[in-house]
């Protein structure tokens, strides 16, 4: 194994250990001993990789993102805007249900944004970028001639943000049918 691939893991290692940690003991009451004892390091070898608490919490987030970004790159690639918009809501609903505890780690996050003012920023850009992906995939079905809209910004926001709500509403009613969910967004986004 070469060292960038030994980083690589240890990183990965201590990602995942924060996100345990984090779940378990809440952002105030994890602590970087903790964290490193979880991931099989010395204190001192988390701190050679992440300056602070909070970094290591923005990291997270951002390894955390990657599958989301993923689907966004895929569902661009789509030939038909509309399809790969669906392609995007029920991998994007999908992802998030069938993973509870990573949902959970963003709404601890989210709540420690509040007060983090470089959290506060990431998730700033996280959610810039989501609204131009929308907002350029309805602006391309309105080019392409797959969509009328009149207004492919205010679609692009709504969407983004409706679709969390989906996520919170699929994890009170577990017993909704998330295919079924996916389905009734894209009726009344993807016209």
């Amino acid at each position: 194994m070469t060292k960038k691939q030994l980083k690589e893991l240890r990183v990965e290692s201590l990602l995942t250990a924060a996100v345990e940690e984090f779940l378990e003991k809440g952002y105030a009451g994890a602590s970087v001993d903790a964290i490193a004892k979880r991931a099989g390091v010395s204190k001192g070898g988390v701190y050679h990789h992440f300056p602070n608490k909070e970094a290591l919490l923005m990291e997270a987030n951002q390894k955390l993102s990657e599958p989301v970004m993923e689907m966004a790159e895929r569902a661009y690639l789509n030939s038909s805007v509309m399809e790969g918009l669906r392609q995007y809501i029920k991998e994007y609903l999908n992802y998030w249900v069938s993973r509870p505890r990573e949902l959970s780690f963003f709404f601890l996050s989210m709540s420690k944004a509040l007060e983090a003012p470089a959290l506060m920023e990431y998730y700033r850009e996280y959610v810039q970028q989501s609204t131009a992906f929308f907002v350029g995939m309805f602006q391309k079905a309105v080019e392409s001639g797959e969509s009328e809209l009149t207004d492919p910004e205010a679609y692009g926001i709504s969407l983004m943000g409706a679709l969390d709500g989906f996520v919170s509403y699929a994890m009170i009613h577990p017993e909704e049918d998330i295919q079924l969910l996916a389905e009734r967004c894209g009726q009344v986004w993807l016209k």
